[in-house]
């Protein structure tokens, strides 16, 4: 599976509000790391390595921008205020998980 299929199981990406494949992919391209030999991913030898979490927290924010634009029908089974904190619920629990990096500075 690659990064970009799991991004797509990981945000419900074709569920509404749905995501691109486009943008999908520049969140991921935006949540690019250095590879396990320190290569980052501008480096032509670069093993594509992603903090996919990260990508996962900014991809509910979007959903959650495009749900707070929605309006509540009548008849509509979903209500946009409950998407919307779902989608921020979601950008939390991703947020939480991001990777960190601890540089350790010797004396």
């Amino acid at each position: 599976m690659t990064p970009l299929d799991k991004l797509k199981q990981l945000t419900a990406w074709d569920a509404v509000p749905a995501l691109t494949e486009t943008e999908l992919e520049e969140i991921l391209a935006s949540a690019a790391l250095e590879d396990a030999v320190g290569l980052g991913p501008l480096h032509e030898e670069w093993t594509p390595t992603y903090d996919l979490n990260a990508a996962a927290s900014q991809a509910w924010l979007l959903k959650a921008a495009r749900s707070a634009a929605l309006t509540d029908e009548p008849t509509a089974g979903n209500v946009t205020s409950k998407i919307f904190d779902n989608c921020r619920s979601m950008a939390r629990v991703y947020a939480g998980k991001r990777a960190t990096t601890l540089t350790m500075l010797r004396k």
